[in-house]
């Protein structure tokens, strides 16, 4: 995990035993044993979308945090997995919203701009349901700059691990982008250095 005042990563150079991976998905189903040049999604966006290095390029070799994600579903069965980026329940125009994030984007969004996907914490991010819809709409559009937590309906903090039971049949869950049906709750914790990056 990195430390404050400490240089994070170590210099390396990239080899052809690299593996390049897509975006959070594919990072999520990577092998801990690779180390892994990760182009497109969250977690590259939060490490400012680095260029992709070339086998002889110097780089550097950075760990990531990992979610480690247990989902409860309506007919008892428990399915475990591993996220890259984040856990998210509901939706920015009704009901609640909460965001369990690993590098604070989620999308173009910048929903924990104090996040860092190796400090060893997930970073959580909730609107109350009760917010009104035309507030909703402002609080959404200022979550692209990061500026939307300043509000007394939004709520903010650092974590190691969270629960949560779904509110309705209909509640949607996304575990990075993809949409989980008939689940009823949801445990997250983080995973301190799971992979090694290449950036």
């Amino acid at each position: 995990m990195i430390k404050r005042g400490e240089q994070w990563g170590v210099p390396t150079t990239c080899t052809s035993r690299d593996v390049f991976v897509h975006g959070d998905q594919g990072l999520a189903l990577s092998s801990v044993n690779d180390r892994l040049i990760v182009h497109g999604g969250d977690i590259a966006h939060c490490l400012g979308d680095p260029p992709q290095p070339a086998v002889g390029d110097n780089c550097f070799e950075v760990p990531i945090d990992a979610l480690r994600v247990s989902i409860t579903m309506r007919n008892g069965t428990i399915h475990t997995k591993i996220a890259a980026s984040h856990v998210m329940i509901g939706g920015w125009l009704r009901g609640r919203l909460v965001c369990v994030s690993n590098g604070g984007f989620i999308g173009p969004r910048n929903v924990s701009p104090r996040a860092h996907p190796n400090d060893g914490f997930l970073d959580l991010m909730s609107v109350d349901s009760s917010m009104g819809l035309q507030q909703r709409f402002r609080a959404r559009q200022k979550s692209v700059l990061g500026t939307h937590t300043p509000h007394p309906l939004v709520e903010a903090g650092r974590i190691r691990a969270i629960e949560f039971s779904t509110l309705s049949r209909t509640e949607a869950l996304r575990i990075d982008g993809s949409r989980i049906r008939g689940w009823i709750s949801v445990q997250i914790e983080i995973v301190p250095d799971y992979w090694r990056l290449l950036v």
